[in-house]
């Protein structure tokens, strides 16, 4: 899914029967495919990267259900949720060593929260 990003170039007309046409833009898709693994490997190297790409999963509703009121609400929310897949994806595939650390790097900024009604005490009868 790593998606490449258009320079803003014009290109001329595409002859897709044209040998140079095809070699061209399969080199030019290649290069880009390239440019976008290198970039998913850059964000998942530093702390700042994978907290927003960590953050983009939980947007995308990875963690979650997509159910909602509605079918089109359910199927927005599926939409999002692939987007997030995708990203799930490359990460899995280029780098998946740091899918475990952005995972204990997220769980070690939440905040502490003490599920015992009893305070912690480990006696039952309070």
């Amino acid at each position: 899914m790593v998606v490449g990003m258009n320079d803003g170039r014009e290109t001329s007309s595409y002859d897709a029967g044209n040998r140079r046409h095809v070699g061209r833009r399969r080199k030019a898709a290649s290069v880009e495919r390239r440019r976008g693994r290198e970039a998913v490997r850059w964000l998942m190297d530093d702390p700042r990267g994978r907290r927003f790409v960590w953050a983009l999963l939980a947007r995308a509703g990875l963690f979650r259900s997509s159910m909602a009121t509605t079918p089109e609400f359910t199927a927005f929310n599926e939409g999002r949720r692939d987007m997030g897949l995708a990203l799930l994806a490359d990460v899995m595939r280029l780098c998946p060593e740091t899918y475990a650390r952005m995972q204990a790097e997220s769980i070690s900024r939440q905040p502490a929260s003490n599920g015992d009604k009893d305070g912690g005490r480990d006696d039952a009868d309070g």
